[in-house]
């Protein structure tokens, strides 16, 4: 079993040297990924002030809370700093398709941005399905000796082709008639994914460029998977405690985007007939509310 212990830049400092490093895993030589268990301990700043406030004014957070996407670009750091330490990994063109956020305790932003440097825990490991092979990163947030959310995160490593995976029958995506309950429309901005990476620091060029996104296979820059779940959150009535993310397609930037509740606690995101995000939620039991300083 591996373990490191590396410092990483605090969030107000930029990603870019890590996803540098990302790109030019392409370079790597390709090699098994193995089924063993990575383990890594990364420690970073707490976040400023003045970026838990910019989150919460873009996305039209209630300023008690932090939101739980926010957790997500400390995260992203300590996985990028994972991934890049395991050798024949190639971490660009992973695709990003599940992801779940559990908060433990609520946190204010006051107690995030004061509470001291954060830890986190994170280990990789691979599975395997009749569709393909992934990449599974496991996490767990500590502050001031205590652990405050747990996070899991899936990415694509290998795709098994058509030909050679079994069929499988699945029932037909609804059409906008058959949506159960259209709770809002949100509209994307043209320069929404543009404005996120400055948020998050993911200046990943799948989200900024056409030229670099046609080189991925899409016909125009992506918006960020969380920038999509944050505003799936917004248009929610209180602050969530869990959130499971499984994305379907990716949201273009400039779009209309239809939030649906499917059933309880399930709701997806279409864009038209697209759908884009499925989301299962579960807000904060009654008691424990956070409390405003």
């Amino acid at each position: 079993m591996q373990e490191n212990t590396v410092r990483l830049q605090p969030l107000s400092g930029p990603l870019w040297p890590l996803l540098c490093r990302a790109g030019f895993s392409l370079l790597r030589p390709q090699r098994d990924f193995g089924a063993s268990t990575r383990q890594f301990r990364h420690q970073l700043s707490a976040p400023a002030a003045a970026a838990i406030s910019a989150y919460q004014q873009h996305f039209a957070f209630a300023p008690e809370a932090v939101p739980l996407c926010f957790y997500y670009p400390l995260l992203q750091r300590a996985q990028l700093a994972s991934m890049l330490q395991c050798r024949g990994l190639r971490v660009a063109g992973l695709i990003h398709i599940d992801n779940q956020l559990e908060a433990l305790q609520p946190q204010t932003p006051q107690q995030l941005c004061s509470g001291g440097p954060v830890q986190i825990h994170t280990a990789l490991r691979t599975e395997t399905d009749d569709k393909g092979q992934y990449l599974r990163v496991e996490q767990q947030f500590w502050q001031q000796g205590q652990q405050v959310l747990r996070a899991s995160s899936g990415y694509l490593l290998k795709k098994i082709p058509r030909s050679a995976a079994p069929v499988a029958i699945t029932a037909a995506l609804p059409t906008t008639e058959q949506h159960h309950s259209v709770l809002a429309q949100i509209q994307t901005q043209p320069d929404a994914a543009r404005r996120y990476a400055h948020l998050s620091g993911d200046f990943n060029p799948i989200h900024l460029w056409h030229w670099s996104a046609r080189l991925f296979g899409q016909r125009q820059p992506i918006l960020h998977g969380m920038a999509s779940a944050a505003l799936l959150c917004q248009s929610l009535p209180q602050p969530l405690q869990r959130l499971t993310l499984r994305f379907r397609k990716p949201v273009y930037p400039g779009s209309l985007l239809q939030l649906c509740q499917i059933s309880d606690g399930l709701y997806h995101l279409y864009e038209g007939q697209r759908l884009c995000l499925e989301a299962e939620l579960r807000y904060w039991p009654d008691g424990h509310a956070v409390e405003t300083n």
